[in-house]
């Protein structure tokens, strides 16, 4: 199933970004110059650079690409430019090897000459059909823009007198063109046909308008991909786990949705870990950090206003919140190469899982219910978070039965086991918050950077980024530059501007100097976030930035400034909500593998057969 996955994942690497519409349309200018330089396009190969020959190569490249372009603009002037002129760019392209081709068999075989030229100019005929259709999404005005280019190519090469081109009136020149391209569009839709029965058969829904949802959301954030997801989801039971710690003025959250926040862009719950923190705090002014539960993609919700069911929980708990004064403790957990970094407050538990520097990816939801059913032994409740903090390149999930899921359990266990054997020292609540905003880092989500410390010993950091992931060094050296600012903190420190001795003087501890500087635990936890994946794959994770490390660090001293006592509750509630489901999920994957190996066989074939019959069609009546 893993390598069925990264198949299909590695898809999306063929999304790029494209350059600023200067740029695109100098290279248009340079591969018409270029040409014009190394063809003598009267006297065929003398490699001379004469002004005509450039002039020449101007005529019948660069200006049917850039008219054609500056038109289909004024009709489409929402489109971005850089866009249009990256689809003329690309057919300028063929067009520039089709008139080489042509100058270097027009003296050997003209009828050779004329099929490259019609081959030539149906291949950019369908290159602007295929980009105007599924990239642009402009389902009728597609053809009419694989019309408009090839007319404006057309009037420049038989008004130039540069190049070879067939005999006879413009209009049964055109007539030769058309037809040509019309045969080759012709393939293009029986090949859809046949990549249409599998997606159609197994999910109800073309593999072109998938394509076409895909490219709308990609390029303008558009939700009709919603409307597939809807049709094959299915109905899930899932958790909603709170923590709540509340201070003089204000209150912290701590929320678990056990739904994936994926599957990208805008779509689904890809937001959710910033519009859940947003309504949240907007409705209660209080500071939410949403964590990344034990759920895999199965569990993506199915569209954005699944949020609702989600927010109307929290409301439900939060309306009957029985707050309590509290202790906390920090207990930690290792089996093999997974760890538990467990916050016990009361009677309930933070349970945190990771295995970095190895792969720490999603967690199936069954072992995560596992895991909280362990932990419950111990605890009367207890939410169960992913760190999600190493991203190492690979695809996969522990689900049931696999190794990975057991040493996570066992780790949980040697946890909580530890605390019961009072090696955990508790101490008087306290709880300090601080937000980061990333500003115009396209890496990070709208959910930003959040900084939590408690007055544990040791004393516990957790930072929470809403992001898509961390790579495993980036990772530690965020702990090891937290450490060894509370180190320093710990020798100097500074009233009003930590709050270290602020926390003293209110009963914090004695040791607090000693414990920020050589007893602290920091937890590095990302949201897996699939807002950020939006241009080309679906591994994006967080890379060593300093703008990043330097907020995180000006974070943490705020949130210890901002360190205060605080009373406590805890709850959950299982909750129905619409999600795409293990079943679609497999079923997706799936399909689309099985829709690439039909392409990979069908389309040069089709492309073959649609080339010979023009050659046949062309020998019969143009010859």
């Amino acid at each position: 199933m893993t390598s069925n996955i990264n198949k299909a994942v590695n898809l999306t690497s063929y999304f790029i970004s494209l350059p600023t519409w200067q740029y695109i349309v100098a290279v248009m200018l340079l591969i018409a110059v270029v040409f014009g330089l190394i063809f003598d396009l009267e006297k065929n190969l003398t490699f001379k650079a004469p002004i005509k020959e450039i002039t020449d190569a101007l005529v019948l490249l660069f200006l049917p690409a850039i008219l054609s372009s500056l038109i289909i603009k004024l009709m489409v002037g929402s489109m971005p430019y850089r866009r249009i002129a990256a689809t003329a760019l690309g057919g300028e392209l063929v067009y520039a090897i089709a008139y080489a081709l042509t100058l270097l068999l027009v003296g050997s075989d003209p009828f050779l000459a004329q099929i490259v030229l019609l081959i030539g100019s149906a291949l950019v005929f369908v290159l602007w059909y295929v980009i105007a259709r599924f990239v642009f999404v402009l389902k009728y005005r597609s053809i009419l823009f694989a019309i408009i280019q090839l007319l404006f190519y057309l009037v420049f090469l038989v008004g130039s007198s540069a190049i070879y081109a067939p005999a006879g009136p413009f209009l049964a020149i055109a007539a030769k063109f058309y037809f040509s391209s019309l045969i080759l569009l012709g393939a293009l839709v029986l090949f859809f046909f046949i990549i249409n029965a599998p997606m159609k058969k197994n999910l109800g829904l073309k593999s072109t308008d998938a394509i076409s949802y895909l490219s709308a959301q990609w390029l303008y954030h558009n939700k009709d991909m919603e409307k597939a997801f809807v049709q094959v989801g299915e109905r899930a039971k899932t958790i909603v786990s709170i923590m709540g710690f509340k201070r003089k003025k204000d209150s912290v959250f701590f929320i678990t949705p056990y739904v994936h926040f994926g599957p990208f862009g805008n779509l689904g719950g890809s937001e959710f870990s910033s519009l859940i923190a947003r309504e949240v705090d907007n409705k209660y002014k209080s500071k939410t950090f949403v964590f990344h539960g034990t759920v895999t993609h199965d569990l993506n919700p199915v569209s954005s206003s699944e949020l609702s069911k989600i927010t109307s929980a929290i409301d439900r708990m939060l309306k009957k919140a029985d707050y309590a004064k509290a202790k906390a403790a920090l207990c930690l957990g290792k089996y093999e190469e997974c760890m538990s970094q467990t916050l016990l407050i009361n009677d309930s538990a933070l349970v945190s899982l990771s295995r970095a520097p190895n792969l720490t990816e999603d967690i199936n939801f069954g072992v995560g219910l596992s895991i909280i059913n362990e932990a419950e032994k111990f605890v009367k409740r207890a939410m169960v978070v992913d760190q999600h903090n190493s991203e190492t390149g690979e695809i996969t999930s522990f689900e049931p039965g696999s190794v990975v899921g057991y040493n996570y359990l066992s780790a949980t266990t040697d946890s909580l086991a530890n605390s019961n054997k009072k090696k955990s020292k508790f101490a008087q609540l306290k709880i300090g918050a601080s937000f980061v905003d990333p500003g115009a880092l396209g890496s990070i989500g709208g959910a930003g950077i959040k900084i939590a410390v408690f007055s544990t010993e040791p004393m516990y950091v957790m930072v929470v980024i809403d992001c898509n992931g961390i790579t495993p060094q980036f990772k530690e050296s965020l702990e090891k530059e937290i450490k060894n600012q509370a180190k320093g903190i710990g020798k100097n420190p500074k009233a009003g501007e930590t709050g270290i001795e602020n926390g003293m003087e209110t009963g914090m501890g004695s040791g607090m100097e000693t414990r920020a500087g050589s007893g602290i635990e920091v937890g590095i936890f990302t949201t897996d976030t699939h807002q950020t994946n939006v241009v080309r794959g679906v591994l994006n994770p967080l890379k060593a930035e300093d703008e990043i490390l330097g907020k995180i660090k000006d974070g943490f001293s705020k949130a210890l400034a901002d360190m205060q006592e605080a009373e406590f509750f805890s709850d959950k509630l299982w909750i129905d909500i619409d999600v795409i489901g293990a079943k679609q999920s497999i079923e997706v994957v799936s399909t689309i593998n099985s829709i690439v190996a039909v392409a990979k066989i069908t389309l040069p074939l089709i492309f073959i057969g649609a080339v010979l019959l023009v050659f046949a069609i062309a020998s019969r009546f143009w010859h």
